[in-house]
């Protein structure tokens, strides 16, 4: 009991130092050998059991800020989420059982289709992937525009399979020098990729696009405040004024960095407006949008707007990826959450009930003669490779994120947040600004490198050169292919052990 107790918290502790803001992504590759230690000759309810409890360790030692944010989402995460890892701990030892030692094969694909599995419904959280924790390790990680971050995190599991086998077989001589072999091929092959892609970017030369983010540093209790509205936009045009010195094509506010909505707030849109034609440059912000679904009920929306210089109408972007527990209860219009909505929102736990966008917008302006063709998504969108991907595939030359990651505190959150901006920008070879209310906010070019960044909880003003490539990636005409391969090789698998304890038991 004490050791596998032991084994769990050593897993989750490794864990937490892999991600960042921690630039130890090296400590993935073996993170989580304790944890096949603990699963060493369990029987199925045992390994769930504890699979389950390293899962919750985990989600404390990484996800532990979420309850800065609401106290619902904190409750959800932490009985949700290790879940999956009870999942993958039953499949490990099944396999183990059916297959012996040529179950690791199988495995690093059973734990991809897993983490796939992780993103695909209303309850989807995908922050603490495997690949995420080797961000700051960019020359590595160039192939993602094939795979994805997908293929990431299926490096750093098979990393984790040979060194356990380093260890198991420590009696095997022969057997030791094939697998340490195979690890320095496994860390060989992604460097000699990386060198060669930055090397060809080195030579090549994109067209210039200038944007400027701003980094209002607002309190966010404040800024919401009913009559704090003046006082926010008067804050973002100072900053504008300033900002237009370096004459940008673009100029970025952050996410809700007017929470009011916009459209409906005539004096305000009127300011807006103006300030972009007197600066005769396109502005960017965050706000809210509101849709009337019948004469007595409206959807309220997350929402982004560029206003053009000279024209009269805004564009408009909905956020489509909402915060589970915090943005918009999960299967809200279904027994039993659509009184679980109600339910929450009466104990005032911090649970929003905003709608979810529909359409992939992919803003279109003009700025000194030049077309700008951007997207947007907003903050916890940037964690979804499959969204971003789209708004590639739909002509975007470059993205703009806008977030607020002031409720986080001064946590892991805020670094965690900004480095999946370094993997959308490799998947799809599209340079990134990322515009935050509190920090972190900082350009991404289209290989992953942060070209500048800006402290957490202070006010700032950043401009800086975007170079956009007109190349389409892998990962942006085919999206997460490699992950639906992991899939389906896992469940095949799956397939084959079961039929195999069939013909045993018969």
């Amino acid at each position: 009991m004490k050791r596998n107790l032991i084994l769990s918290l050593l897993t989750a502790i490794l864990m937490a130092f892999a991600f960042p803001p921690f630039r130890t992504g090296c400590i993935g590759w073996f993170a989580l050998l304790p944890y096949f230690m603990l699963l060493e000759d369990k029987r199925a309810r045992e390994a769930m059991r504890w699979s389950y409890l390293t899962g919750l360790f985990i989600c404390i030692a990484t996800l532990y800020w979420i309850g800065h944010v609401t106290q619902a989402g904190f409750i959800g995460a932490i009985l949700i989420i290790p879940l999956y890892l009870t999942l993958y701990g039953l499949l490990h030892t099944g396999l183990l059982r059916r297959f012996g030692a040529k179950a690791w094969i199988l495995l690093p694909f059973v734990w991809l289709a897993i983490e796939y599995l992780q993103s695909r419904s209303e309850l989807a959280f995908p922050w603490n992937y495997l690949g995420y924790t080797q961000s700051y390790y960019t020359p590595l990680i160039q192939y993602a525009e094939y795979t994805g971050v997908w293929g990431v995190s299926f490096w750093v599991m098979v990393m984790n399979v040979l060194i356990w086998q380093l260890y198991a077989d420590r009696a095997q001589r022969r057997r030791r020098r094939i697998l340490a072999a195979a690890l320095a091929v496994l860390l060989l092959l992604p460097a000699l990729h990386g060198g060669h892609m930055l090397l060809q970017e080195a030579r090549g030369a994109g067209k210039p696009v200038v944007v400027a983010v701003l980094q209002g540093n607002v309190d966010p209790f404040e800024k919401w405040a009913a009559d704090s509205d003046e006082k926010n936009l008067a804050i973002y045009e100072t900053m504008s004024r300033q900002a237009a010195a370096g004459h940008p094509d673009l100029i970025v506010w952050p996410e809700t960095a007017l929470p009011f909505y916009l459209r409906s707030e005539t004096p305000f849109l009127r300011r807006f407006e103006h300030l972009a034609d007197s600066l005769g440059i396109p502005l960017l912000t965050g706000s809210l949008d509101y849709h009337f679904a019948s004469e007595k009920e409206y959807e309220y929306y997350n929402a982004a707007f560029l206003a053009e210089p000279g024209k009269s109408f805004l564009q408009a972007y909905r956020k489509m990826r909402l915060v589970p527990g915090s943005e918009r209860i999960p299967y809200r219009d279904y027994f039993p959450f659509n009184y679980l909505k109600n339910w929450l929102s009466d104990l005032a736990l911090g649970v929003g009930d905003y709608a979810r966008g529909q359409e992939y917008t992919v803003f279109e302006c003009r700025h000194a003669g030049r077309p700008l063709r951007f997207s947007t998504p907003i903050c916890y969108e940037s964690a979804f490779p499959d969204l971003v991907r789209r708004f590639a595939a739909g002509g975007a030359q470059f993205l703009c994120i806008i977030t607020n990651d002031a409720w986080f505190g001064k946590t892991s959150a805020p670094f965690q947040h900004a480095q999946f901006a370094v993997f959308r920008a490799i998947e799809n070879r599209m340079p990134i600004a990322r515009c935050a209310n509190t920090g972190i906010s900082c350009y991404v070019d289209a290989f992953g490198r942060v070209t500048q960044r800006s402290a957490l909880f202070q006010q700032a003003s950043l401009c800086s050169t975007l170079n956009v490539y007109r190349r389409s990636t892998l990962y942006t005409r085919r999206g997460d292919w490699f992950a639906w391969l992991c899939g389906f090789v896992a469940v095949a698998g799956i397939v084959v052990a079961e039929a195999a304890r069939r013909r045993a038991a018969k």
